[in-house]
């Protein structure tokens, strides 16, 4: 869970950092690993949701 949050708030310095400096290729970079981050703890909430659903 720690991980995708970090993925979140570094793709998004990443995003902020690109726009400010005109450097495209960071921006989309920032964009990716944001996108991951947001995977990894999606992942996570339905493996915990799955879990609960099987113990109650």
């Amino acid at each position: 869970m720690l991980q995708g949050r970090a993925n979140m708030l570094l793709g998004q310095l990443k995003q902020e950092i690109g726009y400010a400096t005109g450097l495209r290729r960071l921006e989309r970079q920032g964009i990716v690993q944001e996108m991951r981050g947001f995977s990894q703890t999606a992942r996570l909430h339905r493996m915990a949701a799955m879990e609960q659903a099987e113990q109650g």
